[in-house]
């Protein structure tokens, strides 16, 4: 089992010293020093203030912010997590993703969703109606921007002719693709273009909210882990060609609340049984120390034993 850490600006309660320089750097490292596998930041940049009062998470750019932690680390890759691609032109979404993969050295990795706050779309000034036929877009812009070829293409509000983007990413074919979904269009976007496919187990409100469709514990996830596999294997690919991100299984974790790592370990077990290959952590951002101390606590106590 792989952990994944998202940046702790995720915890509604985060604040803003979470973000100072000093922070980031010190989070970052204990992350890579802890053995998470990546670090991840999402991608709100204009959310309602409804959303925002009533327990939406905390952002920052998600390219400005692995751009610094690419500059203070060397090893943990850069995950983010994720990045809404109708919000971008598709070319513009290319060129950021292939120039933070040059200047980290290949460590880039790209998950990607549909987004699902309309008023954030409106604030943005794209349709939230067609966010799917825009994600399928991007995708395939993606692939061919980084390819190094030139392209003529005629899109959703762009017309590319004979462009020929640069610089290229590091890794070929590209950065790998997480694609972020729990219903079966998700997943067959994962079996078609991905390398890795992200559950969030919710239901409820939260499910509700995020515009997705539920998944209510662990022998509904391994039903779709299962479809996921016939889906890939559908598509040309060996069945374990896409891995199983999850997330949402752990509350937020913090160390002055501390957790039972027995209970965790257990659950790590579980979700490896049914075909899960990573496991994504989420750790309180109200004060930057508490924060740092749980990244390097829970790497202590379930990290390293399990490698």
């Amino acid at each position: 089992m792989k952990f994944d850490l998202q940046h702790a600006t995720a915890d509604p309660a985060w604040t803003p010293a979470i973000l100072s320089p000093s922070a980031v750097t010190r989070f970052a490292r204990a992350a890579e020093d802890s053995g998470y596998s990546s670090i991840g930041f999402t991608d709100h940049p204009a959310p309602s203030a409804k959303w925002v009062r009533n327990g939406g998470e905390g952002s920052a750019d998600p390219f400005s912010a692995l751009g610094f932690c690419a500059a203070v680390t060397s090893r943990i890759r850069l995950l983010t997590w994720v990045l809404v691609l109708p919000y971008r032109n598709p070319f513009l979404t290319a060129h950021q993703t292939a120039s933070l993969d040059a200047l980290s050295g290949g460590r880039l990795v790209l998950g990607v969703g549909t987004g699902y706050l309309r008023g954030e779309f409106r604030a943005l000034g794209m349709d939230f109606e067609t966010r799917r036929e825009r994600f399928d877009e991007a995708l395939e812009v993606l692939r061919a921007a980084w390819s190094g070829a030139e392209i003529t293409r005629e899109g959703d509000g762009f017309s590319a002719r004979a462009t020929l983007p640069r610089p290229g990413p590091v890794q070929r074919p590209g950065p790998p693709l997480w694609v972020h979904g729990n219903s079966r269009w998700g997943r067959l976007r994962a079996a078609r273009h991905a390398e890795g496919w992200v559950a969030i187990l919710a239901t409820g409100r939260l499910a509700r909210t995020m515009r997705t469709a539920p998944i209510d514990g662990l022998d509904e996830l391994s039903r779709h882990i299962a479809q996921l596999r016939t889906l890939t294997v559908e598509q040309g690919r060996p069945a374990g060609a896409v891995e199983v991100v999850v997330s949402g299984h752990w509350p937020l974790l913090d160390i002055r609340r501390g957790w039972d790592t027995a209970r965790l370990e257990d659950d790590v077990g579980a979700l490896a049984e049914r075909g899960v290959d990573r496991v994504v952590v989420v750790v309180c951002g109200d004060d930057p120390g508490a924060a740092e101390d749980t990244v390097g606590k829970l790497g202590e106590e379930l990290i390293a034993p399990a490698h």
